[in-house]
């Protein structure tokens, strides 16, 4: 009875306060204390809104030899202003990748999506000295102790460690992850679309999320994003990284597989941005948009695949490559892999950069599951390992004989163009009304809305970073110099996913542009607007 009394005289005060002094109160809570305080009830959670009704993405990386010590610095850099994390991404090395798991959720807890993913490297800054980085790394194995060996450290150093923690708060968006899974025979790529379909049929009441950042530990992902790119909206951005570590939730991993009662692996994941059917009143817009900056151009001449041998077994460097021997498009003759590779390095070997690739022009049928099939055309990279007196080798499978291809490598001015129009996108989206006519001056001010970039990501190519001629060596240049106050996070990754299509690498077939989805040696940058709600009449 006495505990009673004691709870009503506590509810009675909180009235009293009134919610303005609550809010007031709240907000000058520290952040872990903020987020819990928006778990004591309904009526607090409503009111922590009221408190943050703006998006906000906070990122920091810590390279501190002690996991622990790395964890408590980012946290609390990240941290140190007010935000609630509707989403995290954790990048580290990965030989830590499932201890900086164990890690982060005991401090985040399970309930909001989090991807941990181990790339090449990180991009960001420093929680300790606020100084911006860019730092490559690849982890190898010695005398049975794994190492990480820096890009710009004279020395291999044993069991060092770098971490990066963004957090990100967007209201009006939810925010959730979808796994692929794959049985010992293949990817469930119906069940993955399927799954994404429900998902945000759920919260938008439509078929396509605003954006998708998708990571994946397998080489061949093209198929995988055709069919995405088949299925969305064409306004939906798909972006992320191609051939990294990662981990994810297990709950829905769990569930599938004793519904199959069959073991179930983890190919992919999609972190999926979708826009709340219902948003609370006053939530302005967020939107995103995308800039690639590509890197390869194409050289030489156009030639047609005659023959192709998968998955062959040779010396160690040809294990599991594709063997393919072709002809000049306009010829008959046969080349063979040094014939073809004699050719260009012969006429053009002061021009060569590394890495190169040959660029595959593959047309076929798409379609998931019930949906009318479409034609589609598509440029996909194969990077080339080398040759023999008969034929050229190349990672990946999927070539087809009667497939053409043409030889891409790093250009300096493809770099360069490209920068030039990722700085142009960059400089619209911060003045959006500079250009064009004095009617939208005239409208931004009666209405009082403004564009505000709040975030931004880059996938980068671990090559990208290597100055290639006089071209720019760091790839957050663009966007920093844009948009010097605004939060930055990245990763560096061996090939970046960016949904679009061929028209950064020129023309390359008589029909137009074909659709590409993975890209190397280049830049892919994910930017966050906000525009405010209408003020109210």
């Amino acid at each position: 009875m006495e505990m009673g009394r004691k709870e009503g005289r506590s509810n009675v005060s909180l009235d009293v306060i009134g919610e303005d002094n609550l809010r007031n109160v709240l907000s000058r809570l520290p952040s872990s204390s903020f987020a819990s305080a928006a778990c004591v009830s309904r009526s607090w959670n409503r009111i922590c809104d009221t408190v943050l009704y703006t998006p906000k993405l906070s990122s920091a990386f810590s390279t501190n030899p002690s996991l622990q010590e790395a964890v408590e610095e980012v946290f609390n850099k990240v941290f140190a202003e007010l935000i609630r994390p509707h989403f995290a991404i954790v990048t580290v090395t990965s030989i830590d990748l499932h201890e900086a798991r164990q890690l982060i959720t005991n401090k985040l807890g399970s309930t909001i999506p989090i991807i941990y993913t181990a790339p090449n490297g990180v991009i960001g800054r420093d929680a300790i000295t606020n100084e911006f980085k860019e730092i490559q790394w690849e982890v190898g194995e010695r005398d049975q102790c794994p190492f990480v060996n820096f890009f710009d450290d004279d020395a291999l150093v044993p069991q060092s460690r770098v971490i990066c923690l963004t957090v990100g708060f967007l209201p009006g968006l939810k925010v959730a992850t979808v796994p692929l899974l794959q049985t010992e025979t293949g990817a469930l790529e119906d069940e993955f679309m399927a799954d994404i379909r429900d998902c945000v049929t759920s919260v938008s009441g439509c078929n396509s999320p605003v954006g998708i950042m998708l990571f994946s530990d397998c080489e061949n992902t093209d198929d995988l994003l055709q069919k995405m790119d088949y299925s969305m909206s064409p306004e939906t951005v798909i972006v992320g990284d191609r051939c990294g570590e990662f981990l994810c939730g297990v709950e829905l991993i769990n569930k599938k597989s004793n519904r199959k009662s069959q073991p179930l692996s983890v190919a992919a994941v999609a972190l999926l941005f979708m826009r709340e059917q219902k948003k609370p009143y006053g939530i302005g817009e967020i939107n995103l948009h995308v800039a690639l900056s590509a890197g390869l151009a194409p050289i030489g001449n156009t030639y047609e695949v005659t023959s192709v041998e998968e998955n062959i077994v040779g010396d160690s460097w040809t294990n599991g490559l594709t063997r393919l021997s072709a002809r000049r498009e306009e010829s008959r003759e046969n080349l063979d892999g040094q014939i073809i590779t004699t050719h260009i390095y012969h006429d053009l070997w002061d021009q060569i950069h590394y890495p190169a690739f040959i660029g595959v022009l593959k047309r076929g049928k798409c379609a998931v599951r019930l949906e009318k099939e479409k034609q589609i055309t598509s440029l996909v990279f194969y990077d080339i390992w080398g040759n023999d007196q008969r034929c050229l080798f190349v990672g990946g499978d999927g070539i087809e004989t009667g497939d053409c291809f043409r030889i891409f490598q790093p250009d300096t001015n493809m770099t360069l163009s490209s920068l030039r129009h990722v700085y142009d996108k960059f400089r619209d989206l911060k003045n959006p009304y500079d250009v064009g006519t004095s009617d939208c001056l005239t409208n931004r001010a009666a209405i009082g809305r403004e564009n505000k970039i709040f975030g931004a990501f880059i996938f980068s190519s671990i090559t990208r970073g290597e100055p290639i001629g006089d071209a720019i060596s760091i790839v957050s240049t663009p966007f920093l110099e844009t948009f010097p106050d605004v939060t930055l996070a990245g990763s560096c990754c061996s090939g970046e996913i960016c949904r679009g299509d061929s028209s950064s690498y020129g023309q390359v077939s008589e029909q137009g542009f074909a659709r590409c989805y993975v890209h190397h040696h280049s830049s892919v940058y994910l930017v966050m607007s906000y525009t405010p709600s209408l003020p109210s009449i």
